[in-house]
């Protein structure tokens, strides 16, 4: 006899519609392969805006909270504008209220240039007020939280110039060396007021979306940067190219190589997912970071469109070690429908996500997984970094499952599926013999992992 869960009629019936439908449930066995082993998972991120609307307000010191409880962030990405070597302080200005969004969003990239040496800090030319306000209205608050609850939280500091924006002033980080000064100021900067030392560095978001920069000029800002973060003791993770168009990263990889230097602090090869990324380019993005000795990472797909499948692709076939779905505030909304103390509800394609996020935490290794029935049910696991066993199966559409292979112990089970919503973690223990079989009724996703409460 096979040792079957009854959560599908706890969890998933709807009444005697879904009852008379069970026989019509396609049927899927999952088996593990321990010995077969892919990528170390390094975290979750999300980015930290700059300002949010008026009606997240009241929610703010809660989404900090349930980022961390619910969603389960791991790493943070904070943003350093080029706008921040200028001395126009278009972003006091606009906080004041003597400029409006249009016209800081007009100066917000311009540069102008400290003084004429590159190696020469002149903090007067600086100003980081909008990185300040990151930090202590976002960062530190998030960071608090997670010390509270005992999770480590990785910082990804990343340089963003969308010059294309630009309507007055210039753009002077064109120059390898002055960009190099900008990034060590940077650096220096929050280190000497917060002691704040990021964990990784992304030279510059979006390169493809900035006229400016092409595949050499990145390779030796880089190598510039490097250089010059190394001399004064930062050692980040480079992550790179963070490309928007997932098709121009490997022939961006091809040029950046070819840098002196380029290549030398990098450990992440990143990409964005707005313009697709078919299955067979995934595959070739993971064999040319196997090549170069680097993790991949999707680090951005936001709008609610970086759903549970792509995000199973990316697992699956680009062996990423680090996603990103949303930036910060936006993993929730608010239903003023609801009763107070219940109005801030996930957005639904969180909903779903969060399910891999649970169950693949920060040190979890992939290992193989197979399926009798693709079109069914198709399965990711990881060896928790406790040695436990984490699986997570993506559903296309009404399944019993079984998984054999789950070694015995005590885990805890959520589901999701489409037009339904997410079940509270349900205990069962594993025999390590019987496969463990489950159902859901409909597409949607399946989540194991060790019970550790």
């Amino acid at each position: 006899m096979r040792r079957r869960n009854f959560l599908w009629l706890g969890a998933a019936a709807t009444g005697a519609a879904a009852l008379g439908s069970r026989m019509a449930y396609a049927s899927a066995d999952i088996r593990l392969d321990p010995a077969t082993r892919f990528q170390t998972m390094r975290g979750w991120e999300t980015t930290l805006e700059v300002f949010w609307t008026e009606d997240f307000s009241p929610f703010r010191a809660e989404i900090y909270d349930r980022l961390i409880t619910e969603v389960g962030i791991t790493r943070l990405r904070l943003e350093v504008w080029s706008g921040a070597e200028n001395t126009d302080r278009s972003f006091e200005n606009f906080q004041s209220g003597a400029i409006d969004i249009q016209g800081w969003r007009d100066r917000r990239y311009s540069t102008v240039n400290d003084d004429d040496d590159p190696f020469h800090i002149n903090w007067a030319g600086f100003d980081f007020a909008n990185l300040d306000w990151r930090v202590e209205q976002h960062l530190l608050p998030i960071l608090e939280r997670a010390r509270v609850h005992g999770q480590k939280m990785e910082i990804n500091f990343t340089y963003v110039a969308f010059t294309k924006q630009i309507k007055i002033g210039e753009y002077v980080h064109t120059n390898p060396e002055e960009y190099a000064e900008f990034i060590l100021a940077s650096f220096l900067h929050l280190r000497d007021k917060y002691g704040i030392v990021p964990d990784s560095f992304e030279p510059i978001l979006e390169p493809d979306n900035v006229p400016q920069w092409n595949p050499q000029l990145f390779g030796q800002a880089v190598a510039a940067a490097t250089r010059r973060l190394d001399h004064a003791g930062f050692h980040p993770r480079v992550v790179l190219p963070s490309v928007t168009d997932i098709h121009k990263l490997i022939p961006w990889m091809k040029e950046i190589i070819k840098v002196p230097g380029a290549m030398d602090g990098v450990r992440e090869l990143s990409y964005h997912r707005y313009h697709g990324g078919e299955i067979a380019l995934l595959q070739k993005i993971a064999a040319l970071a196997k090549t170069l000795g680097l993790e991949t990472a999707m680090l951005e797909y936001w709008g609610g469109k970086g759903v549970y499948p792509l995000l199973h692709n990316d697992l699956k076939y680009a062996d990423v070690t680090v996603w990103q779905g949303r930036s910060a505030l936006s993993h929730h909304h608010i239903d003023t429908s609801r009763p107070a103390g219940q109005q801030l509800v996930l957005n639904e394609d969180v909903r779903f996500d969060r399910l891999y996020y649970a169950a693949i935490r920060p040190g979890a290794v992939r290992i193989g997984a197979a399926t009798s029935n693709a079109k069914a049910a198709d399965p990711v696991a990881f060896v928790t970094p406790e040695g436990g066993m984490a699986v997570v199966l993506r559903l296309d559409k009404a399944a019993s499952v079984a998984v054999h292979d789950l070694p015995a112990g005590d885990y805890l089970l959520e589901t999701a599926y489409g037009g339904g919503g997410t079940t509270a973690p349900v205990s069962f223990h594993a025999d390590g013999a019987q496969p463990f079989v489950t159902d859901l009724p409909g597409p949607g996703v399946i989540s194991i992992r060790p019970d550790r409460r």
